[in-house]
């Protein structure tokens, strides 16, 4: 894992990703609270995170063709400043009736993460190269959660000391920094992708051929078809959870927006130990394995800390979630980087953000619009046993094509 710290290339990339993940924590700790408080309205807040979806729905799988097409290097830098220059809309939102506002620039910012993420994903192995990729992505996630250390503490301080203003320039502030990172990155030359000189309309017939080329890419690989069911099933379930979490705090354990921060912290705790010993342990343990551990143990942790709403209890349950959960987050990058040619690297990933973030979007809505009515303690409940349904498939699945690659060896 220090090995690979050690390439000046990631070096910058990791540090670039930190920054910017925790001005992205800063934010997702206040605005659900801002927002909440601003309306009143669960389906207010789910509506958030659906705003926050809907570009992958919209443009997933086509920006992960013109991640193909572009230099990846130079998608994120751009990507990165032109998000920064967004987030600081965010300052002139005054009221309720401006939450519009709000919606319309996550909308925003989520849509250049489309173009931002396969960018990255496919990055990665032309930097570390295949023998590093799975300690890298290990510390991708560790990233994360080194993020959540930080960025709910501040962000949660920052609402409740200085007023949600300050949270949207310091989250512009990190996606500045992190651009410029990142354009140091020396990125390999990659064989240019042919794109004839043709009209316009030709060139947006061929990003859709190129499109469908990589769904079939999807459709004709067990491995990669098995990991996008699985963890379709499982975001859908993500997403009930992230849709009312906020809902779920105030309510129903009775908490602020710090303790809140509290509780991310927690979780990015777990999470940092959990990249640490998967680091370490990846020769022991397929991806395949983490995936369906990671998931099933998310299941049932989630359900301790649903039906016994007491903050005490809460943290360190959530901070062994945090473990199981990088597990199962870290296979999946693998899975896919290791099981796609470099040339399909960007239609996949960004087919992959597709498919999930269409499940998640029903699942936003469907909590927000069933919040009100039943309450957020039922459906915290059925997005655990979510998880739960999700690692027995991918047991299920994955055992499947073991004994079928045995077998056709043999």
């Amino acid at each position: 894992m220090l090995k690979t710290l050690k390439n000046k290339n990631f070096a910058l990339l990791w540090t670039g990703g930190l920054i910017s993940m925790i001005g992205n924590w800063v934010l997702l700790a206040a605005l659900p609270f801002h927002v909440y408080a601003l309306t009143g309205s669960a389906l207010a807040t789910s509506g958030l995170l659906m705003a926050y979806i809907a570009p992958g729905i919209v443009f997933g799988s086509v920006a992960g063709v013109f991640v193909d097409r572009w230099d990846r290097k130079r998608t994120m830098v751009l990507t990165s400043l032109m998000q920064a220059v967004i987030m600081l809309g965010l300052t002139a939102v005054r009221s309720a009736d401006m939450v519009w506002l709000i919606y319309l620039i996550t909308f925003a910012e989520a849509t250049l993460s489309q173009f931002f993420r396969p960018a990255e994903n496919a990055l990665l192995p032309l930097l570390v190269g295949e023998e590093h990729l799975m300690a890298a992505n290990s510390l991708n996630a560790l990233n994360d959660n080194l993020a959540r250390l930080v960025g709910p503490a501040v962000g949660g301080a920052l609402l409740g000391l200085v007023g949600f203003y300050s949270v949207a320039i310091v989250d512009a502030a990190t996606y500045l920094l992190a651009g410029l990172l990142i354009a140091l990155v020396s990125a390999p030359k990659r064989e240019a992708v042919a794109v004839a000189e043709t009209a316009v309309t030709a060139r947006w017939l061929q990003v859709w051929r190129d499109w469908v080329a990589g769904l079939k890419l999807v459709r004709g690989n067990r491995i990669l078809a098995s990991t996008f069911l699985i963890i379709g099933i499982a975001m859908f379930g993500d997403a009930i959870i992230s849709a009312i979490l906020v809902v779920f705090v105030q309510v129903d354990m009775g908490l602020s927006a710090v303790e809140f921060g509290w509780m991310m912290t927690a979780r990015g705790i777990g999470g940092l130990i959990g990249g640490l010993l998967i680091a370490q342990m990846n020769q022991k343990f397929t991806a395949t394995q983490l995936m369906t551990w990671g998931l099933f143990i998310s299941g049932a942790l989630l359900l301790i800390v649903v039906n016994i709403p007491i903050l005490a209890v809460a943290l360190p349950i959530l901070t062994i979630l945090g473990v199981a959960a990088i597990a199962w987050i870290v296979s999946i990058q693998t899975t896919l980087q290791t099981n796609t040619e470099d040339a399909f690297r960007g239609r996949v990933f960004g087919a992959f953000g597709t498919t999930t973030t269409l499940l998640m979007f029903v699942g936003s809505a469907l909590s927000g619009l069933l919040a009100d009515q039943v309450g957020a303690v039922p459906l915290m409940n059925g997005a655990a046993l979510i998880y739960i349904v999700s690692g027995l498939l991918a047991a299920a699945l994955f055992a499947k094509l073991v004994t079928q690659t045995a077998v056709a060896t043999d």
